[in-house]
């Protein structure tokens, strides 16, 4: 407590930044003075204060969220994805160009770096220019060996990232190394400034166009909701499958007519291949069922509506078969595969296959061979499980969900 005196007092008040401390300090300097006499210092007493440095922290904080939302926005858009690992590495990486700074968030994480290039760059130049877009899709390159999309989001999330900057006051130095500075735009006033009122719209519309982009694409992206709205048909099917059969399960819902027992089908039924502007589907109880304007279909559609079901895994492998039997080469195959191919039976002129008209065949004999299609090993074995297998070569498919 400051003792009682007397005369006029000042009272100076100074803030300060340590960033090396990230503290605020405050520093009161009170001098007395006589009231008659010339001013004189009579008495100077410091208090100092340190409290959080914590507009400094929400700074960066609001802007790490900011480049986070570009960078999903960005990446959903331009790769038409809702991969949650292909986000989750732009938004990670969207956050390396502040590496040159040792008190961001990444910079706290990955200290020993952010230290060496804080003493050798400055702030907003090697680490927010093209050529660092260019290292860092050099370095990530092995992520294609899993996923080619791995690696798009990465580059697109680090250049985002330090892109996004260039809307700020100071911008960057994009050209690095030339000191050139990136701003946009050219009027000093028009230009972001940190958690101002612009810089919280920039975030909102980042987020809902990476909200909207993200439900788009994890329904097939907009051209194929308006092909679905618009074009209720078989074609929209084929489409969609040829695009995101791979990675996601493609559903109809169609009504339709039987070809030979001119019954009306309607119902749910799985797409699992394609031919010209037919496809082969499963109903719920496992049947197939070529469905098409093509002589040979067993259902023609007369409305169709397709939809995306979630994500699948297909796990698929060649296999060659040889003096076996078949029942013995199912005992080695998952029941839920399906299996696709040509198998050379011995006594091949004994082989008598039961013909459907009202299912799809997944097994026909062809060229003197037994060809396989989308068929399952109980179908395969009750129909040839006593025959000899001599050679064969096939495709086995599981759909993982």
């Amino acid at each position: 407590m400051l003792p009682a005196l007397r005369g006029r007092e000042q009272t100076q008040k100074y803030i300060s930044h340590d960033p090396k401390k990230g503290l605020l300090t405050l520093q009161n300097s009170i001098q007395f003075c006589s009231d008659e006499r010339n001013i004189k210092p009579l008495l100077s007493t410091r208090n100092t204060h340190s409290i959080p440095a914590i507009a400094p922290l929400l700074n960066t904080a609001m802007m790490s969220i900011t480049h986070c939302a570009i960078a999903l926005c960005t990446t959903s858009i331009t790769l038409g994805t809702a991969d949650p690992t292909t986000l989750a590495i732009a938004a990670l990486g969207s956050q390396l160009p502040d590496l040159d700074s040792s008190t961001s968030f990444i910079g706290r994480a990955l200290y020993p770096v952010a230290a060496f290039l804080e003493q050798r760059f400055p702030h907003r130049t090697i680490t927010h220019s093209f050529l660092s877009t260019a290292a860092i899709a050099l370095i990530g390159l092995p992520l294609c060996y899993w996923n080619w999309q791995w690696w798009a989001g990465l580059v697109l999330g680090q250049f985002s990232g330090w892109f996004a900057d260039c809307f700020t006051r100071s911008g960057v130095a994009a050209f690095y190394p030339s000191t050139v500075r990136l701003v946009i735009p050219g009027n000093p006033k028009a230009r972001l400034r940190s958690r101002s009122p612009a810089e919280y719209w920039v975030l909102a519309i980042a987020f809902f166009l990476a909200a909207v982009s993200i439900n788009l694409s994890s329904a097939g992206g907009v051209t194929e909701q308006f092909a679905r709205l618009l074009f209720p048909d078989l074609s929209t099917t084929v489409r969609l499958f040829d695009r995101y059969g791979a990675e996601q399960s493609i559903v109809i819902e169609l009504v339709g007519r039987h070809n030979h027992t001119g019954e009306r089908v309607e119902g749910r039924f799985t797409v699992l291949e394609t031919t010209n502007s037919d496809v082969i589907a499963e109903d719920d109880a496992g049947r197939l069922y070529k469905v098409g304007k093509s002589p040979d279909a067993q259902i023609r559609p007369a409305q169709v509506q397709t939809r995306i079901d979630g994500r699948i895994r297909i796990k698929s492998q060649e296999v060659l078969a040889k003096d076996r039997s078949v029942m013995d080469f199912c005992r080695r195959i998952p029941r839920d595969a399906y299996i696709s191919g040509t198998l050379l039976l011995e006594e091949m002129d004994q082989v008598q296959l039961a013909t459907s008209f009202v299912e799809y065949d997944s097994i026909r004999i062809w060229g003197g061979q037994v060809e396989l299609r989308q068929a399952r090993c109980p179908v395969i074995v009750a129909q040839l499980g006593e025959f000899w297998i001599m050679q064969g070569k096939l495709i086995v498919k599981q759909r993982i969900k």
